[in-house]
């Protein structure tokens, strides 16, 4: 991995061809590797509800009147259904066929198969564009961030997260602190780039984008512990990593211009 020394932006060198990617992401263990992660980072159908429920009221005062809605990486159309209970027009593109399938008959949503990399999108007819665990997987994120907004109508609204594999402030205390190591991943990480939340704010500014709300938020602040004092370390280092922005995901809400 190489990083640039101002904004901290990570990438792979050399880069890996769109061949090798796709191997991991065929692999039988790749998709079980996502039920294993547990909540910090996967939204399941039993919590989606209320962890998406901040994200939707976000995007109600920027958007009060809705509109048409694309989910780049829709997976199992778990966000879609929500969005389109919240009164969203719900469009999704998904490179999983057998998740297109599982939200065609457990949601009764469609989503068209491909990747953003080879999907042609509509000039200026998105309101809103959302990408979760997705920009990290590109090989072209800056040229990708164009044809996103190429695809959005002007005022619109980009939401976008991704790990921050740089951050996790309570990764790091129980790594030098406590002495344990971090999870290591069960199948080789699909990620290409690596952000900050510095590096994702230029790149979306540097876009044509205005950034109406960035953070580095953790999804499930577990309080579990069988250490003595433990439930008050994990509490003080929670909020301690909200306050330097140094939480294990970024969430970046920004307008396009």
């Amino acid at each position: 991995m190489v990083r640039c020394g101002h904004c901290g932006l990570g990438r792979l060198e050399p880069m890996p061809t769109r061949e090798t990617v796709h191997a991991i992401y065929s692999s039988e263990s790749y998709a079980q590797s996502y039920d294993d992660a547990g909540q910090d980072f996967v939204v399941s159908e039993a919590t989606a509800k209320e962890q998406f429920a901040p994200r939707f009221a976000r995007l109600a005062s920027y958007l009060p009147s809705k509109g048409r809605l694309l989910d780049i990486g829709a997976s199992r159309g778990v966000f879609l259904k929500l969005a389109e209970l919240e009164g969203w027009s719900i469009f999704g593109l998904e490179a999983g066929l057998d998740t297109i399938e599982y939200a065609k008959s457990h949601f009764g949503i469609t989503i068209e198969h491909g990747t953003l990399e080879e999907t042609v999108l509509a000039d200026g007819f998105y309101d809103c564009v959302h990408l979760s665990h997705v920009l990290e997987h590109l090989h072209d994120p800056e040229g990708s961030i164009r044809t996103i907004g190429g695809a959005m109508r002007a005022g619109g609204v980009l939401t976008i997260e991704v790990p921050f594999e740089f951050g996790d402030l309570f990764d790091t205390f129980r790594e030098k602190v406590l002495r344990r190591p971090r999870a290591q991943n069960t199948v080789p990480s699909s990620h290409l780039y690596f952000f900050t939340l510095k590096s994702l704010c230029r790149l979306l500014e540097k876009s044509g984008f205005e950034i109406l709300h960035a953070a580095t938020p953790r999804r499930n602040q577990s309080l579990d512990s069988s250490l003595p004092m433990g439930k008050l370390f994990k509490r003080s280092v929670y909020h301690l990593e909200q306050g330097l922005k140094m939480g294990p995901l970024i969430e970046v809400f920004a307008r396009k211009k």
